[in-house]
């Protein structure tokens, strides 16, 4: 392991210039007029000490600087925002806050919904100093409704946060094929919350467990989103999914959440996760803002805080009547494809990649495989952002791995391949070949083969098995999971027949049941799951809170609960011989056996398979007889590695099974490795010598090695 410097500056916001001794701002608007910045001493109850006009230079970008004997920013934090004017608000030099002058309308026909009346926080802001929930709980000052458009909220908006930073250094890791990562997704408070530590929920409480998520045999933790938003947005928000700004760090996460100090904290746990080997992948939700939406659907009535003020039309995908499109179902649309918005997307990943982060994870992403700056669904592998976002890094220096299969420097990205609406959003398949994707075939098929076993057939285990050709055309791109932060937890999945009553949303498309409340059958389905995930070929993701069978108690949509409902219990798993212990001891064994294999890391893992009926010959290809039958009652498969052959059996059926085991090799005998329904069968270590026959229980998976 080698070290990086990390690094703070953008092109655009606010950065500080060591030649001249000042703060140099940055904001772009393609249809603005006029723009002014505006400097406070304080972030909240206090007027501008400074305002200052802003020039509009090359490729819409407006500039101005202060120098640093006025603003002190090495000792002080700077706020700021902007006042911004465009066509339905003309500047005039009489202006004064707080009135109408200028003004023609609230959102014209270019869907422009300027209003100097309202101070817009900087998109490319480091951190921000507050929400607007903080201060104002109706938000109305925030709103451009009725005679609210009038009203001047200096004093109270949301400011945006300049702190030099000084680089540091963060442990690299040395590059590794991305098909041996083992992904654990968590949300950062969730994780220690429950601890009795000084740090728990926090960025610093996150670094000091690293150590125990890697001696789960977690080399990568996915974390949901960490972008700062407003966490009684609508209610409660809790997942954080309604970003504010894409450069900001959520405070909230933060033990010293002093002004000029997130950055630090972060960079200090990714070091702490690097010294453990674990890299660090951010959830990044770049299909929509946590700022615009109508208010009770009033097109005139809109959440006004930072990119609808400075450029609506260039930031947002807008209907001619002045309505946001919301294929995300969350108010709005982000115009990805529009240069500028593009830009601050390009620009936030280069600097979180600046910050030691290894990998992004995009929400939503099938919106940025849209062409279009307005709002037609048309997709394009060719001509979207998701297309060109390798070039684009790599002209900004940032490699993004393409092969997956080989250890490479560089940055992974993984698309969640679809849009809550909209025309043909479902794009699993369809992204470049340097996108990893979220897999949802594997996912059901997975929680199929135990709960609705008549769902599906062996050629559809064969296709998961196999890393799902059949969508990704023989590329190993495929992140295969049974349960993420959407849905059932895998223990409720196993326990539940729907979701609770007390769900606040969530989808009833759940694939769940509760095995008649049998103990036995839902620990032993869960196992089945799990073993399947870890056999098969892709990158497997597994919830943290799953490895240690963490319970929503049948909330299947928690986003909204900043409670025990998310946080994770560690004492039960950690207590021996309870069920929670059981699991997470057999999860992390069937890691280890995974990583010992190494076949999973090979390009040609399809070319090392055999599939086998019951009675241990070889099922042949053209038998579509058995590929293509639902009821079909087993399903095998030999790994031929290296060092050893592995054989997988399937019973799908709720009876016992007698299966036939493949002929050895010379001088070889099978050993039996873990039977789902052995509850002993932890551990993944060779048990009795076998004769070729063997009983299969009833909806139960068995693993066996020869040597």
């Amino acid at each position: 392991m080698g070290y990086i410097t990390t690094k703070d500056i953008t092109e655009l916001g606010a950065c500080y210039n060591e030649e001249t001794k000042s703060v140099e701002f940055r904001l772009f608007s393609k249809n603005a007029t006029r723009v002014k910045l505006c400097v406070f001493e304080k972030p909240q109850g206090q007027d501008a000490i400074l305002t200052l006009d802003m020039q509009k230079i090359e490729n819409d970008i407006w500039f101005t600087s202060v120098k640093d004997y006025i603003l002190n920013c090495h000792k002080n934090p700077v706020f700021y925002g902007f006042r911004v004017w465009g066509s339905n608000w003309e500047y005039r030099e009489d202006f004064q806050a707080n009135g109408i002058y200028g003004f023609k309308e609230k959102i014209d026909k270019a869907n422009n919904r300027y209003n100097p009346n309202k101070i817009a926080y900087d998109p490319y802001s480091k951190e921000l100093s507050h929400t607007q929930s903080e201060i104002n709980s109706s938000m109305n000052m925030f709103h451009s409704g009725g005679n609210y458009h009038r009203i001047d909220n200096s004093k109270w908006a949301i400011k945006s946060v300049f702190s030099p930073i000084e680089d540091r250094l963060i442990t690299r890791i040395d590059p590794r094929a991305f098909n041996s990562e083992i992904i654990g997704e968590v949300h950062i408070k969730d994780l220690t919350q429950n601890l009795q530590t000084q740090h728990k929920g926090t960025y610093k409480g996150a670094g000091e467990f690293a150590k125990n998520i890697a001696n789960l045999g977690i080399t990568m933790v996915e974390f949901l989103p960490i972008n700062e938003f407003d966490s009684k947005q609508n209610g409660t928000n809790h997942w954080g999914y309604m970003p504010l700004g894409y450069f900001t760090l959520a405070r909230k996460y933060a033990f010293n959440k002093e002004f000029g100090s997130l950055l630090k904290e972060f960079r200090e746990m990714v070091d702490e996760f690097h010294k453990n080997n674990i890299k660090v992948c951010l959830d990044m939700v770049y299909n929509h803002t946590g700022e615009a939406g109508l208010i009770n659907h009033n097109v005139e009535d809109a959440n006004l805080l930072s990119y609808s003020l400075i450029d609506n039309s260039s930031y947002y995908k807008v209907y001619n009547d002045g309505y946001y499109r919301s294929n995300s179902g969350c108010g709005n649309d982000f115009n990805a494809n529009n240069d500028g918005a593009m830009d601050l997307i390009v620009d936030s990943l280069v600097f979180w990649a600046n910050q030691g982060v290894d990998a992004f994870r995009f929400d939503l992403a099938a919106a940025l495989l849209e062409n279009s700056c307005n709002c037609a669904e048309i997709y394009d592998s060719f001509d979207s952002l998701a297309a060109k976002l390798k070039e684009k890094l790599k002209e900004r220096n940032i490699n993004v791995i393409d092969d997956f299969d080989t250890a490479q420097d560089g940055i992974i990205l993984i698309a969640e391949p679809w849009t809550c609406g909209g025309k043909n959003c479902y794009q699993l398949g369809k992204f470049p070949s340097f996108w990893a994707e979220w897999n949802d075939i594997s996912r059901d098929t997975i929680r199929r083969s135990t709960l609705r076993r008549n769902e599906i057939t062996p050629q559809h285990l064969k296709d998961i098995i196999e890393g799902t050709p059949s969508k990704f055309k023989n590329v190993n791109k495929s992140v295969n999971f049974i349960a993420s932060h959407d849905g059932f937890t895998l223990f409720d999945l196993n326990h539940f027949k729907e979701k609770s009553k007390s769900t606040q949303g969530g989808s009833d498309w759940e694939i769940c049941g509760d095995y008649k409340g049998d103990l036995k059958l839902q620990e032993n389905a869960i196992r089945k799951q799990l073993a399947l995930l870890f056999m098969s070929y892709g990158i497997p993701m597994v919830q943290i809170g799953d490895m240690i069978m963490h319970t929503k108690n049948g909330n299947n949509n928690s986003y909204n609960k900043d409670d025990n409902t998310n946080y994770l219990n560690w004492q039960k798993a950690l207590t021996k011989g309870s069920f929670e212990n059981r699991i997470m001891e057999y999860i992390r064994n069937l890691i280890q056996f995974r990583k010992d294999l190494k076949v999973f890391e090979n390009q040609n893992f399809a070319q090392k398979l055999t599939y086998h009926y019951d009675n241990g010959e070889i099922a042949k290809e053209e038998n579509l007889g058995y590929w293509q039958n639902y009821s079909e009652k087993f399903f095998g498969f030999v790994i031929n590695d290296i060092k050893n052959r592995i054989y997988v059996a399937l019973n799908q059926t709720d009876t016992m099974l007698n299966m036939t085991l493949p002929k050895n090799n010379f001088n070889t005998s099978w050993h039996v490795v873990v039977d789902s329904f052995n509850l002993s069968h932890i551990d993944f270590s060779e048990k009795d010598y076998l004769e070729r026959e063997y009983i299969l229980n009833p909806n139960s998976l068995a693993i066996f090695m020869e040597s």
